[in-house]
């Protein structure tokens, strides 16, 4: 079955949206698998950049707890939820099925699960990320989903990388392309690493990437 993006953007609570909606707006700016212009059955870049600046400026400012601001939040988050739901099928098409294609979008992938028949540990995983999150003090973390793992483990120094007894473990997750950090020191600099976890054990970590939290 071809992959496809998860669109089921109701289900996510107000900061979740708003870090997945910031993820791909971020990921498609200047992505080079989706050049611009698009074709005009779809929102265009700039119209998603600017339903998420909105969207993102009444999220901010519904945090009072203001009923009209609030209800000024839920009316853009429909109107960009439309928005992302309409490109969707555009990026799959696009894509061609490609996974590596189709990880570069921003949205979560759902595909046929393959159980692999293999004893050997997991290789790392590949295109691992770090960007900085939406909010202050948070950080977006993926890779993309390998074939056999079932959660993925995220560690953390601020250390030396090169030693061992530095890393400490901060999150596991099932969701490859969505590990979302927060409550970190702004100005502090982080090394992370990811590894998978599968059905035979801890597979083998990724590189670790250095960034300073914003």
């Amino acid at each position: 079955m071809q992959p496809k993006l998860i669109i089921t953007f109701d289900r996510l609570n107000e900061a979740d949206f708003l870090v997945k909606a910031g993820v791909i707006n971020s990921a498609l700016t200047a992505n080079p698998f989706y050049p611009e212009p698009w074709i005009t059955q779809i929102p265009s870049l700039v119209t998603i950049n600017a339903a998420f600046i909105a969207y993102q400026d009444a999220y901010r400012a519904a945090l009072t707890k203001d009923t009209i601001k609030t209800a000024l939040r839920d009316s853009l988050r429909t109107a960009l939820t439309v928005m992302l739901k309409q490109l969707a099928p555009y990026l799959e098409v696009v894509a061609q099925g490609d996974l590596s294609i189709l990880a570069t979008t921003g949205y979560d992938l759902r595909h046929d699960i393959v159980h692999s028949g293999s004893v050997d540990p997991l290789p790392a995983p590949e295109g691992f990320q770090v960007t900085h999150g939406t909010l202050t003090g948070t950080l977006n973390v993926q890779v993309s989903r390998l074939t056999g793992a079932g959660s993925y483990d995220v560690e953390s120094t601020q250390g030396d990388p090169g030693i061992e007894a530095n890393w400490k473990h901060v999150l596991s997750s099932k969701n490859a392309s969505h590990m979302l950090l927060s409550n970190l020191t702004p100005g502090q600099t982080n090394w992370f690493r990811v590894r998978a976890i599968g059905s035979h054990g801890e597979g083998a970590w990724t590189d670790p990437l250095c960034i300073i939290v914003n």
